[in-house]
């Protein structure tokens, strides 16, 4: 560089002088802009994130994992995930950290060699070559402080984009095939939103420090051997010190909002803690709608990955260029001031000459000051720590990986049924009840068929604990007829529920069921989706902003799932046509109040908070109006719900032609349903199946209460099980009377009657 710069001519370094100059001048106010658009696009990220504190995690005695064969087996099959391909970007991203700490050795050689040569012009006092060699290392100085400020901007782009390889791939799994429930509520795995957000994160640091910290200093140690005190004198340290506190207060007007940024991703990195917990907290009632469900909440999941990811990689920009200005001023502008104020003293003696011997002992002093390599040795020892806590993480992420493959994989089923056998059924009763049943040719084999109609054929329920519940259970669902179970409480209603929609395993007998679009179920706690109104009613389609952001191929995914809300390209939905469909939904449910209080269909509210118990169940009974599927199975969802309200909301479902399988407890309700399956609460009766069937008048073509002016008196809330009030009767006594159609729908009905043999 050197030799370059002596055969340019006066005229040609001033041109070069002028053109760097302006180009950097240029350079900054772009980059000055592009660091203020991150700032604002950071805090746009920011707005709706939910600033509560999450839950602190308790931290538990740490297991000492051994750096084995098996760490190395595990960490190779962790990588193969993080690092795909050797054309990835992970692979490119390694490979240029790679350089840039070879360049950084060779720029700190490079250095050293230009300190030696000045070292010696110094003691000779050749003050012109020596202020020229000065020029040279603050020339030298811009591309180390680039490459150093470069190689943490690097590390930290490793850390992401391990972390989103790891947490895309464990979000993959563990939203299909109902793994979250197996995983939260079966005992498949603990802690799972923990390990899937923090032991993550933790292992992508891990890893991605200990490269940095294992080659750079090993590096630095074989090539520089020197080490500096800091021995000046007062006078060199009180100017070096006045240099760091001017330094100091210059970057500090410059720096970005690092609280501002800390706070910010701490409060995005919670949301998506939470999202973690809404999804373990409410499992049951997403697995109710799986497979769209299931998709929904990975679609909402991801959202808030890339949320987190996209605002650590603005502050990691941010950082970089804040990063390069430390290096340069602190670290190599401190040296640059360092020799200055060493030399002054020989400048200012003129001729006067030193002992060559003393002028050289001062000199290597002074340069010790310059070099670290005492850092690369500390870092060289720490390398077992590193590797020893890497162990750690990795253990943790692979068992994760592990259980979570395990929960998904095609014959999960079989393993779900192991845990339920082992952590819900006790001490593994139900099991061998029904194998010694089973023995005696009492009950045949579980089964699940896929057909048109809801279909039970001696369907055996044993409690938990072994007790026996129903057994021979068999009746029919065909459209057009719909059922009500009632019982009392532990007598098996809600079991049955779980094992229809496969939560639970089969324990005996066989279930029929139609495709899962025709299928909706409620339970009695409603799910609410962090999103807008409009949102609550299309569930289990993705909210809308997580829809908008989702890559093509996860659309494609999702429309080509079966269930309730999948099947459609939503870019291409009626806005207009639909918003009128969900405001009659809202309507229907006694619930249009709540479009005025915010901004409409788009209004985003926390509706776990804000909403009570019975406008929660409301909701639910609108989001089945929207999607009207053949079957609605509701497993006591307005218990929240006064009597007066229950009746207009089942009588909105049987308007709509939607066959109810329920279970609910008020007389009242029986008008809705065609026959009512009595549970008898483990008391077996005469004929041991502990169930009986009672069959009803066909339901009345339902007429909307419409000419009332209570509607809102309808859907006050009320305590659970309250009866219905002689207001009710008269608000709806227009349920009295069968129309001709009406009772000929049920005449063909008892066609398909129910068989309690």
């Amino acid at each position: 560089m050197s030799s370059v710069l002596r055969r340019l001519s006066p005229s040609q370094k001033r041109v070069l002088a002028l053109a760097l100059i302006v180009g950097g001048g240029t350079g900054a106010k772009f980059l000055r802009g592009e660091l203020r658009k991150a700032a604002r696009e950071q805090a746009k990220l920011a707005v709706d994130v939910d600033s509560r504190p999450a839950n602190k995690k308790r931290e538990g005695k740490k297991n000492r994992v051994a750096v084995d064969r098996v760490f190395l087996k595990r960490l190779g099959i962790i990588l193969k995930i993080c690092v795909p391909s050797l054309w990835s970007r992970e692979a490119v991203l390694i490979a240029v950290q790679s350089s840039l700490l070879m360049s950084r050795t060779w720029l700190t050689d490079y250095i050293s060699r230009i300190e030696a040569r000045a070292g010696r012009h110094l003691i000779g006092q050749n003050f012109p070559e020596f202020f020229r060699l000065l020029a040279a290392f603050a020339g030298v100085a811009i591309p180390a402080a680039v490459v150093n400020s470069g190689l943490k901007y690097v590390q930290k782009r490793i850390q992401l984009a391990f972390m989103r390889r790891l947490s895309h791939n464990l979000h993959e799994h563990y939203t299909t095939a109902r793994a979250y429930y197996a995983a939260s509520t079966l005992g498949g795995l603990t802690n799972a939103d923990q390990r899937i957000t923090e032991d993550v994160e933790k292992f992508s640091f891990a890893i991605a420090d200990l490269f940095s910290y294992t080659f750079k200093p090993l590096l630095d140690v074989i090539l520089f051997t020197r080490s500096l005190s800091r021995i000046m004198g007062y006078k060199g340290q009180v100017g070096l010190y006045a240099y760091y506190l001017a330094t100091a207060a210059g970057l500090r007007a410059m720096s970005p909002a690092l609280a501002l940024m800390t706070a910010q991703e701490t409060h995005l990195s919670g949301s998506f803690r939470a999202a973690h917990q809404r999804l373990v907290a409410s499992a049951e009632e997403v697995a109710f709608n799986n497979p769209p469900s299931g998709a929904a909440e990975r679609m909402i999941l991801n959202r808030h990955l890339e949320r987190v990811l996209r605002h650590s990689r603005l502050s990691a920009l941010q950082r970089f260029v804040q990063g390069i200005l430390d290096g340069y001023l602190i670290k190599y502008g401190a040296t640059l001031v360092a020799l200055l104020v060493y030399a002054a003293p020989m400048y200012a003696r003129g001729g006067t000459r030193q002992d060559q011997g003393d002028v050289t002992q001062d000199y290597i002093r002074a340069m010790r000051l310059l070099q670290n390599t005492s850092r690369g040795v500390g870092d060289l020892v720490l390398v077992y720590k590193r590797v020893t806590a890497l162990a750690g993480h990795t253990s943790r992420v692979a068992e994760l990986l592990e259980s979570v493959n395990r929960l998904s994989a095609p014959d999960a089923a079989a393993y779900h049924e192991q845990l339920y056998i082992r952590n819900v059924s006790s001490s593994n009763m139900l099991a061998a009840a029904l194998e010694d049943e089973e023995a005696e040719d009492e009950i045949p084999p579980p089964a699940r068929h896929d057909g048109r109609i809801i279909r039970f054929d001696r369907v055996a329920l044993n409690a938990p604990d072994g007790t026996r519940l129903v057994r021979q259970l068999t009746f029919d669902v065909p459209v057009g007829r719909s059922i009500m179970i009632m019982g009392p409480n532990g007598s098996g209603k809600s079991s049955l529920f779980r094992v229809l929609a496969g939560l639970w395993p089969l324990q005996g007998g066989e279930v029929t069921l139609p495709p899962a679009r025709q299928l909706f179920y409620l339970s009695q706690r409603p799910y609410l989706v962090a999103g807008s109104l409009r949102d609550q009613l299309t569930y289990p389609r993705p909210p809308a902003a997580v829809w908008a952001a989702a890559s093509p191929a996860s659309k494609r995914a999702f429309v080509s799932l079966p269930g309730p809300g999948a099947g459609s390209d939503l870019d291409k939905v009626d806005q207009d046509a639909e918003d009128l469909r969900l405001e009659e939904c809202l309507e229907a449910v006694g619930l249009d109040y709540l479009l005025g209080r915010g901004s409409g269909w788009e209004q985003l509210q926390p509706w776990t908070e804000t909403l009570s118990g019975g406008e929660k169940q409301r909701l639910a009974m609108a989001r089945v109006l929207f999607h009207k599927p053949a079957y609605a199975i509701l497993d006591e969802c307005t218990s929240a719900v006064s009597a007066d309200g229950e009746t207009a909301l089942y009588g909105a479902l049987h308007a709509a032609g939607i066959t109810l399988l329920s279970i609910a407890h008020r007389p009242a309700l029986r008008a809705f349903h065609n026959a009512v399956i009595h549970f008898e609460g483990g008391q077996l009766g005469s004929d041991g199946s502990g169930w009986s069937v009672e069959e009803l008048a066909a339901p009345p073509t339902y007429i909307p209460a419409a000419a009332s002016d209570a509607s809102s008196e309808l859907y006050d809330d009320e305590p659970e099980g309250q009866a219905a009030t002689a207001e009710s009767e008269e608000k709806f006594s227009a349920l009295e009377g069968l129309t001709e159609a009406d009772s000929a729908v049920a005449a063909d009905d008892g066609k398909n009657g129910l068989d309690p043999q």
